[in-house]
């Protein structure tokens, strides 16, 4: 099985699991599009695939943009490029790009919609093998428009990128290996691997996604026949290609020319050591085409109960405008390290003062919930502690921090700019949420770290590769390391111990409790107290399978399964990561798909009906409503017969 870059027609026509994964490169690939502005023998890499976001926004009349852009292995940025999205009521407007004290380059922007631009990065200034830049807009407004900034429509530059020029140069040496951008990680495994092997493959893959944290690496799994060329396609791009196999003889061995490979080699014991060392900073001494490593301790991770914003990488707090102004304070529960309840956070921070003919008020929300508000003062300092509803939490929570003025003006094109600054240093304290808050799908990855074990119901290739995709997916949510422990199907059911799952075939204990589960008579839906909330009479030929988060035995657990019918199973893996931005919008409980519909979310905990039908039948659509799911499950489950009363068999 691979996750090779194949057209849509190819995709279609491979068989089973084959299909799934094989969308995921030509995802990648499309990610990072083909720039316009590109020239012959350029060598066009978009935003996403440095990891840059995508795309730069200035809002304002002037504003500044910080781009730090990575040298690359013979290959040096030479043009920042894209597409300008132009607001309106603009008559004249310029970027500008300085290095340090130095301008760069100028250019005057193109007075239509939207239009091609390139900005020159040569002489920028190398430091730590990368060039920081800013990038500097001006708009000037229409005679009479009297627009001073811009912030609901800015000036947005899309289908960004950066133009390198020279030749890629392959690694020679271990230290080397990673480089700085990675684009595709193929690694090589036994068509019929063992378990150390099938571990040591989930360990790797997870642990480079973590490396590269929001590059798009596409991870290709590869099997290996005996006698077989290997690697059996030269490198692509920024490619890197790994083989992983069982021996007593254990180290990291690299394979020079134009086609280099890298040979992991180890036993149940050493082959994690070398894991580690390929992704740690002390690859870096390795500086030999050959390195060994010895016991190597997993590098500890603790989940505080205080801790800041800026460990939780929020170092960027500060916002200047004319008019509101606001800063967006990220809290991401797979930083704190667990899933979190009862978050509080000290404001600590400044303001401009404001003079005696203005008076003006901070506002806190959290999404569309308002959280809190207070008249400012003249000392121009925040020092209060915000609660964040537990309702209001989600994986990644947005608490917006508003500064207003409001009084006499001075007219237009006179206001004085406003700033409004948070301290990185502000404390942020939580407790533990069990189960977590939110749960199902909402709950992952933060309810996963830092050690989650891994069962396969048939362990083999196939759902070796299965397991990779579901863990490489939810590792795209975090920075934070995923740490994978391959554990019998049976070790994983009974442990206490966060879990996933893969059984392609179907078979899912009773023990484990599935918000969505196929039953002889058809799919019973359960609520998240455990009860039944609806019974469904389904043709047992109809083909299913889902991707589940539940909470069972007091801990959270990811659930891949079928029918028996293990091609569906792997649609829904292929459906993510045919988007890698679906990881990140998944939500509710259960993915799941059924016959020849695309996949589709349920989330029961919506679903369950407010009031108790007295009548002996109970409609499907009456129960679903709320969620949104009944005209989906009326068309996806085409054999529904009766569903009856919840109790009632």
């Amino acid at each position: 099985m691979t996750l090779r870059a194949h057209s849509g027609a190819t995709a279609r026509r491979l068989p089973g699991w084959r299909r799934s994964v094989a969308l995921v490169a030509t995802a990648l690939a499309l990610s990072g599009a083909p720039i316009a502005t590109a020239e012959p023998g350029d060598v066009p890499l978009g935003l996403p695939a440095l990891g840059l976001g995508t795309s730069l926004t200035f809002p304002g009349a002037e504003h500044q943009v910080s781009v730090n852009i990575p040298l690359l292995p013979g290959l040096v940025p030479t043009a920042l490029v894209g597409t300008i999205q132009l607001p309106p009521h603009v008559a004249r407007g310029s970027l500008e790009v300085h290095s340090g004290e130095r301008l760069i380059d100028r250019v005057e922007l193109p007075l239509v919609p939207r239009g091609p631009i390139r900005l020159s990065l040569s002489g920028a200034e190398v430091v730590d093998n990368a060039i920081s830049v800013t990038v500097t807009s001006s708009l000037i407004s229409e005679a009479g428009a009297c627009v001073i900034d811009w912030l609901g429509r800015p000036l947005t530059m899309v289908e960004a990128g950066v133009i390198y020029s020279g030749e890629e140069q392959q690694p020679t040496t271990v230290a080397d290996f990673l480089p700085p951008v990675l684009q595709k990680l193929t690694v090589y495994l036994p068509a019929d691997p063992k378990k150390v092997e099938s571990a040591a493959a989930m360990s790797l893959t997870t642990a480079v996604i973590a490396r590269y944290g929001n590059q798009q690496v596409a991870v290709d799994v590869r099997p290996t026949q005996p006698g077989a060329a290997v690697p059996d396609h030269p490198p692509g791009l920024l490619e890197r290609q790994v083989v992983i196999g069982e021996s007593a003889d254990f180290g990291l061995r690299l394979a020079g020319g134009p086609t280099p490979v890298l040979t992991v080699n180890g036993n149940e014991k050493t082959l994690p050591d070398q894991m580690r060392l390929l992704v740690s900073d002390l690859a870096k001494v390795a500086i030999s085409s050959a390195a060994t490593a010895v016991a190597l301790p997993p590098a500890p991770q603790l989940a505080p109960d205080s801790t800041t914003l800026g460990a939780l990488g929020q170092t960027q707090l500060s916002s200047t405008a004319i008019g509101p102004v606001r800063v967006d304070v990220g809290i991401d529960q797979s930083r704190l390290g667990r899933p979190a309840k009862d978050v509080r956070v000290r404001l600590r921070g400044s303001y401009t003062p404001l003079p005696d003919t203005l008076n003006g008020q901070l506002t806190v929300s959290a999404g569309t919930t308002y959280i809190d508000s207070w008249p400012v003062d003249g000392s121009g300092r925040i020092d209060r502690w915000i609660s964040i509803p537990n309702a209001a939490l989600g994986r990644f929570t947005t608490l917006s921090v508003t500064f207003q003025q409001a009084g006499l003006t001075h007219g237009c094109g006179l206001e004085a700019p406003l700033t409004l600054t948070i301290d990185p240093s502000s404390e942020v304290t939580s407790a533990t949420a069990t189960p977590p808050i939110p749960g199902g799908f909402g709950a992952l990855p933060q309810a996963l770290l830092p050690d989650v074990q891994i069962g396969l119901r048939t362990p083999g290739f196939a759902d070796t590769v299965r397991a990779v995709t579901v863990l490489t997916g939810l590792q795209r949510l975090t920075t934070i390391p995923l740490r994978p422990e391959l554990v019998t199907f049976d070790q994983a059911v009974a442990s206490k111990s966060p879990a996933v799952l893969i059984s392609a075939n179907g078979d899912v204990p009773e023990s484990i409790s599935l918000p969505l589960r196929q039953t002889d008579a058809g799919l019973a839906l359960t609520g998240e107290d455990g009860k039944t909330i609806a019974r469904i009479t389904t043709d047992p030929k109809t083909p299913f399978a889902s991707l589940q988060s539940t909470w069972s035995g007091g801990r959270t657990v990811v659930v891949g399964a079928s029918s028996d019918t293990p091609e569906h199973l792997d649609r829904v893996l292929g459906w993510l990561n045919a988007d890698l931005n679906r990881w990140s919008r998944l939500h509710g409980a259960v993915l799941f798909q059924a016959g020849d519909r695309q996949p589709e979310f349920l989330d029961p905990a919506t679903a369950a009906p407010t009031t108790t039908d007295s009548s002996e039948m109970t409609s499907l659509a009456k129960i679903l409503t709320g969620a949104g799911a009944a005209v989906v499950l009326l068309g996806v489950l085409a054999g529904v017969v009766v569903l009856v009363r919840r109790g009632r068999r």
